[in-house]
């Protein structure tokens, strides 16, 4: 097991104690797309063994484009990912005039997780654990990442009560949500294994 997977295991455990939209299209035709579009930001993606696409669902939380399930639906995976390089254009062009101010979009992923994990509580607040850098880059090329656990009070999580986000920033690429879904606080951490290294950003 890699470096991550038992960091993983300690925030779940602490846990306890404490664009596009691809739905219209059919299976193999939504992993195409989906592959097609990250492929132009510098992701890759491995479909696991026993998953297959299932349909995107419109919600007020969080946008994704693209989610898998698994054989026995006993685990579905939604993938938010959004290029960094439209919002680099207008920051670059913001830097010519005095009289605009706009964040650094790698400075973004920070606030934007924090209010991911508000969305998907219903306004609870978890820990949000980061990822030791020297594995994060290892394991999925990325420049930072880390995760949580915790329980559904929201539209997105509907049909679940489990759910655990995991978030990559690559540096003037892109900013990744990874969130799965289950109902089965035992199975979780084996249930996430197969998946877990399933998009990363390319080498």
């Amino acid at each position: 097991m890699r470096k991550i997977h038992y960091f993983i295991l300690t925030l779940f455990l602490c846990g306890q104690l404490q664009g596009q939209t691809l739905s219209s299209k059919s299976n193999t035709e939504g992993l195409t797309e989906f592959k097609n579009f990250i492929d132009t930001i510098g992701l890759v993606f491995d479909i696991p063994k026993d998953y297959q696409a299932t349909a995107v669902i419109d919600n007020p939380d969080l946008w994704y484009g693209f989610a898998i399930i698994n054989k026995d639906s006993s685990m579905q995976i939604r993938y938010t990912v959004w290029a960094l390089k439209p919002r680099l254009i207008e920051y670059e062009e913001s830097l010519k005039h005095s009289n605009v101010i706009m964040i650094n979009p790698n400075k973004l992923y920070n606030g934007i997780i924090q209010a991911n994990i508000l969305n998907m509580t219903g306004g609870k607040m978890y820990d949000i654990g980061a990822f030791p850098q020297n594995a994060v880059k290892q394991e999925f090329n990325a420049d930072d990442g880390g995760s949580c656990f915790f329980e559904f009070n929201c539209k997105f999580g509907k049909g679940y009560k489990y759910g655990h986000f995991v978030y990559l920033h690559k540096d003037n690429i892109a900013d990744v949500i990874i969130t799965y879904m289950d109902n089965d606080k035992i199975k979780h951490k084996e249930l996430m294994e197969l998946p877990f290294h399933a998009l990363r950003f390319k080498k």
